[in-house]
């Protein structure tokens, strides 16, 4: 937000068997400066959360930021139970009240209805999360524009069972756990656009080739092939769900649907080969307020583009931002301590000082944040690696701040 760089450190919150709970800290100018809470839900059909990095990336100037890591299920041993859709809601329940505060929910893709469920529950709870954001993803099929939920029913739940879900082998930690592969996610897009899918390996191909910059096509590329293991039971109950029940849809078996008054935003690709076409902004009928909230379409882009690339930074990114700001309060100022002024840490000379305000930092407080790596990674940027200080600094100054004395 200043222009000043600062060095960002990466913390876990909370590990649980099938997901993390990781905070992005970023050690600003002014640390006083509160700004909204983020809580990111990556895609769960198959693709790494790393597929998100560029969605992390845009919120860290802003937003704290933290992001619910699914785990590869193929890690998870058979003693950690089950994990489906009602697992999920209440991993995501969990997450925000780990967080604290006001919270804000960005789901993506798959994550979009585990998003829903989780505001409805936490509605319940009394406290809900202060906005919901659904970027790609179906909710509600009826506009079934690629086929995908007729193919479902048409086929059925068992077809499923009998052909995509398959137990983890020997020797990994989950070893005899069903789950659903990663490779099928991946194969499954590869061939639903295998056009698109062969026009862009050849430009990465004449690109590299010809010498050309790639390293935009050559990142995504390394973070989309990345794929993990999805637990069967979510897989299955999302499928049933989304594809063939349908219990999100306004009209699903007669009955009410679920009712969320958490303010909603939702953004759909104009070109999503599988849930574009209305498909997420259904979710606005189960709002509260059905004519409300917030719509967008990103014209003539694929569902990856609304997280990830020039499109979700130019385009999706402040629309989402503005949303989150305009349900946020303003920037809060927390009390402030008397540990202010780096010089007052013993054996810190104002030339040393001076580099640390360079690379952002600026308080003591900022000094006692960082974890040992972070601390290393500062004395190499500050060229006294060789006799490192930073650790000694950090230790100085948390002694001070829990002592509460300058």
């Amino acid at each position: 937000m200043s222009g000043v760089r600062g060095p960002v450190v990466e913390r876990v919150v909370h590990a649980a068997p099938f997901w993390t709970l990781t905070a992005f800290d970023r050690l600003p100018p002014d640390p006083d400066v509160a700004f909204p809470a983020v809580l990111l839900l990556p895609p769960h059909a198959g693709h790494c959360p790393t597929l998100i990095r560029d969605t992390v990336a845009a919120f860290l100037p802003g937003h704290a930021v933290h992001v619910a890591a699914w785990t590869d299920a193929r890690d998870v041993p058979l003693a950690a139970g089950a994990f489906g859709l009602g697992e999920a809601a209440e991993a995501v329940a969990d997450m925000t009240a780990l967080i604290g505060g006001s919270v804000h929910l960005v789901a993506m893709a798959e994550a979009g209805v585990v998003g829903i469920a989780a505001a409805a529950l936490l509605e319940a709870r009394g406290a809900a999360p202060a906005t919901l954001t659904l970027i790609g993803g179906p909710v509600d099929c009826r506009a079934d524009h690629a086929g995908l939920a007729a193919g479902a029913a048409a086929l059925g739940l068992d077809w499923f069972v009998r052909t995509v879900i398959a137990p983890v082998p020997a020797p990994f930690a989950g070893a005899y756990r069903e789950v659903f592969p990663g490779f099928f996610t991946l194969t499954g897009f590869l061939t639903s656009t295998l056009d698109r899918s062969l026009s862009d390996h050849k430009e990465l191909f004449l690109r590299l080739v010809a010498g050309d910059g790639t390293d935009g096509h050559r990142a995504f590329f390394e973070e989309f092939l990345a794929v993990m293991d999805v637990p069967a039971e979510f897989m299955l109950q999302w499928i049933e769900a989304v594809l063939i029940d349908r219990p999100f849809a306004l009209d699903a078996d007669g009955e009410e649907p679920l009712r969320v008054a958490t303010p909603l935003m939702t953004v759909e690709a104009g070109r999503d080969a599988f849930g574009g076409g209305g498909q997420t902004h259904a979710a606005h009928l189960l709002a509260a307020d059905p004519d409300g909230g917030c719509r967008h379409t990103e014209p003539e882009a694929g569902r990856f583009a609304l997280f990830h690339g020039a499109r979700w930074r130019a385009s999706v990114f402040p629309r989402v931002a503005d949303f989150i700001a305009s349900h946020a309060a303003p920037p809060a100022r927390r009390a402030a301590t008397p540990a202010e002024d780096l010089l007052t840490l013993p054996g810190l000379t104002p030339a040393l000082a001076a580099r640390l305000n360079r690379e952002g930092v600026y308080f003591v407080r900022q000094i006692a944040r960082l974890d040992d790596s972070a601390a290393d990674d500062l004395d190499r940027r500050l060229g006294t690696d060789a006799h490192p200080v930073v650790a000694a600094l950090g230790r100085e100054a948390r002694r001070r701040l829990m002592a509460g004395r300058p």
